[in-house]
């Protein structure tokens, strides 16, 4: 379902209220300032959706490319997009290492031994990567 206009409001009011040099773009710095901002969340996030949102990679946000980000009507088309924020090196399979790296963004960390039993599973070819 796309966004109502109430909610694109809210998010067009959160996005001039990050950008605090009024450039219209938000930077890393305030991105991860927004992030923050949000209950369970880290700086890394701010990274992931800038690698994936920045698409005139100037290393910077505007609102159309936030908007954009979340701009998905199918289910499946969410997945997808998810899939390759976490996909981070965009090789396009999810290693062990981005795995990891995401479980660890939440408020709890994860154990080695729950990573492994994760990854087991989820591996379901044991080719070391996750494909979609």
């Amino acid at each position: 379902m796309a966004a109502s206009k109430e909610q694109l409001d809210g998010m067009r009011d959160t996005f001039k209220d990050a950008d605090k040099d009024g450039s219209g773009k938000l930077s890393l710095r305030e991105l991860e300032k927004l992030v923050l901002a949000m209950s369970g969340m880290k700086k890394e996030f701010a990274e992931m959706i800038l690698k994936h949102a920045d698409h005139d990679k100037d290393m910077m946000i505007n609102y159309d490319e936030l908007i954009n980000m979340f701009a998905h009507d199918d289910p499946e088309d969410k997945v997808k997009a998810m899939y390759r924020m976490y996909d981070t090196d965009k090789d396009g399979t999810i290693s062990k290492r981005e795995l990891a790296k995401l479980m660890s963004m939440g408020e709890a960390q994860i154990g080695s031994g729950m990573m492994t039993l994760v990854w087991s599973m989820a591996d379901e070819d044991g080719d070391g990567r996750l494909d979609y």
